[in-house]
């Protein structure tokens, strides 16, 4: 039952009726533009990309006279289990959280106005491909349990908009360390036997060293949400982020958006970190000599900028043995992560197979 202060609110969600048959249109990622499932009229949104530019990151200090709001009037639910938020339709009262499989929802609901992302990647795999690169995924490998298959006719799969941001910045690194350059002494020694040997052993001699690495950064891109991962999205990159187009509420019609839960702040660190790791590598690559110790780097960044984009995944959370496990698929490529459970006995046969091939190839060298 919606009272009649929501019932306004649902008068102002975003709605596009078909002009065929009146149906509600949605967002198909198979043609890329709206489309009724009831009559297969189609409707192109006008897209370009001339708002998804870079800001300041001192504008991120203060979000004063940022638009705000995704453009649909929604309700966010926040999960118990995983902590995930989760806009969808004013409508929806009980949600299957995308993340982790959990259906313990929380089901306060409140509304929600965000920075309004600046771009959208929209979905370009179908839920039928999506699914179908998961039956494929989760019924593949050998040290899986046979019955894993069989919940690949069960598990579902939901597309969700996840917020990222991206950030570019250039940077001056100056580094010091300590060049390791290896030599070799002979030195005398006395065997079992009481006999003198001689053999070579490695010395380093140490350097003191410096050096300047410079490097632009361009959209370090870093995921704002608490339901997936750094590392686990990390392993569906690339998004092809030259394919973003302005944000337009159409695009989000029949799909699911997260909030973010990592303000640009707070992404900004995760960011330097890569950033940093990055830096890191590279100076160690510079150190002259066969090894290095002691580095220490010393890191200017400026002209920092940032986007508020919004990327397409794809996820199913399945339980099994009463364990969640994730699984997250590029809505744009379809390149997917996530995890399995192992079989024990599977493992524990292949280890005893092995064994008993090493023994018998030991048995027949020892027996030549």
């Amino acid at each position: 039952m919606v009272n009649g202060e929501e019932k306004e609110q649902l008068k102002q969600i975003v709605s596009i009726p078909c002009k065929g048959c009146g149906a509600q249109l949605t967002f198909s990622a198979a043609k890329e533009k709206l489309a009724c499932q009831y009559c297969g009229y189609e409707q192109i949104i006008p897209n370009s990309n001339d708002r998804v530019v870079e800001k300041s990151f001192t504008e991120a200090i203060s979000f004063a006279g940022q638009d705000t709001g995704l453009g649909l009037e929604s309700k966010t639910f926040h999960c118990k289990t995983c902590g995930a938020k989760t806009i969808v339709n004013i409508q929806e009262v009980v949600l299957r959280c995308s993340f982790c499989g959990s259906e313990n929802v929380n089901q306060e609901a409140f509304d929600t106005k965000i920075i309004k992302p600046f771009g959208v990647l929209p979905f370009s795999i179908e839920k039928n491909k999506a699914l179908e690169i998961f039956k494929v995924w989760l019924g593949s490998g050998w040290f899986q349990p046979n019955d894993l298959k069989k919940l690949a006719h069960l598990s579902k799969v939901e597309g969700v908009y996840i917020p990222f941001w991206t950030y570019d910045a250039h940077t001056d690194s100056f580094w010091t360390a300590e060049a390791g350059y290896y030599y070799y002494v002979t030195v005398q020694y006395t065997d079992s036997e009481g006999n003198v040997q001689e053999r070579q052993e490695q010395r380093i001699r140490w350097e003191p060293v410096s050096g300047f690495y410079q490097h632009w950064f361009d959209d370090v891109l870093v995921i704002a949400s608490q339901g997936i991962t750094q590392q686990r999205i990390q392993q569906i990159y690339p998004f092809d982020l030259s394919k973003v187009v302005n944000y337009k509420p159409e695009y989000l019609l029949g799909w699911k958006a997260e909030v973010y839960t990592y303000d640009v702040k707070a992404g900004f660190r995760m960011a330097e970190k890569i950033m940093d790791d990055f830096i890191y590598q590279e100076c160690a690559s510079m150190v002259p000599g066969d090894t290095y110790r002691n580095l220490q780097i010393n890191t200017h960044k400026y002209d920092i900028t940032f986007k508020h984009l919004l990327l397409p995944v794809w996820i199913a959370a399945y339980q099994y043995n009463g364990k969640v496990y994730q699984v997250v698929i590029n809505g744009q490529t379809g390149t997917i992560s996530g995890e399995k459970p192992l079989s024990f006995w599977k493992i524990f046969f292949t280890i005893l197979l092995l064994l008993a091939v090493g023994i018998l190839l030991y048995w027949i060298t020892q027996n030549k």
